[in-house]
């Protein structure tokens, strides 16, 4: 399960993830002007439970893996989203 805990439209999601057995996490995306493009920050942290008790640098390096396939995916629909726009 996952809650939405802030969000500020077009800037900002802020939510907290339940992951079974691991416990909660908070992950917090924010959208930054970049030139002519957006840069997407994405961060992540466990809160609760034993993912928190297991966080260490390893894990840290599986999460950054984790969010370049995510933002990659994410980049590849929007830029699908936009070309589709610009042709209606």
């Amino acid at each position: 399960m996952t809650t939405v805990r802030h969000r500020e439209s077009g800037k900002e999601l802020e939510l907290e993830a339940a992951f079974k057995a691991l416990g909660t996490a908070r992950i917090f995306l924010q959208l930054r002007p970049w030139g002519e493009e957006t840069l997407v920050v994405c961060d992540e942290h466990p809160l609760r439970g034993v993912g928190g008790t297991l966080h260490n640098p390893a894990v840290e390096v599986l999460l950054q893996l984790r969010h370049r396939g995510m933002l990659a995916r994410l980049a590849k629909l929007v830029e699908q989203d936009h070309a589709g726009a610009r042709h209606t």
